[in-house]
């Protein structure tokens, strides 16, 4: 079980780093964001444009939200499993019956 919680642990911070970096270069790529947000403010009283932006907002703040916190989830439960497989190496093996 320790070998598991190891694994998982290493598994999830890996996965945790990764899908940051996913989610910031796909937030900083975000084209459909940029060209309504360029096209918004060169015509702010546009109700088409103001209509765009609103339609591709949601997705480019779920990115910068999954950029901010996928590491530190990771590093949390990756170090959560780490520390529980320490502790069950550290335990006595019960005696076989």
């Amino acid at each position: 079980m320790a070998k598991y919680l190891r694994a998982l642990g290493t598994t999830l911070i890996a996965l945790g780093f990764v899908a940051s970096v996913y989610c910031g270069l796909a937030a900083h790529s975000d084209e459909a964001y940029f060209r309504a947000a360029r096209a918004l403010q060169k015509y702010p009283n546009n109700v088409l444009y103001q209509t765009e932006l609103k339609m591709a907002e949601p997705r480019h703040m779920l990115l910068l939200a999954g950029a901010f916190t996928a590491a530190p989830a990771g590093f949390v439960l990756g170090s959560l499993c780490l520390g529980l497989a320490a502790v069950l190496r550290r335990l006595p093996v019960p005696p076989a019956r």
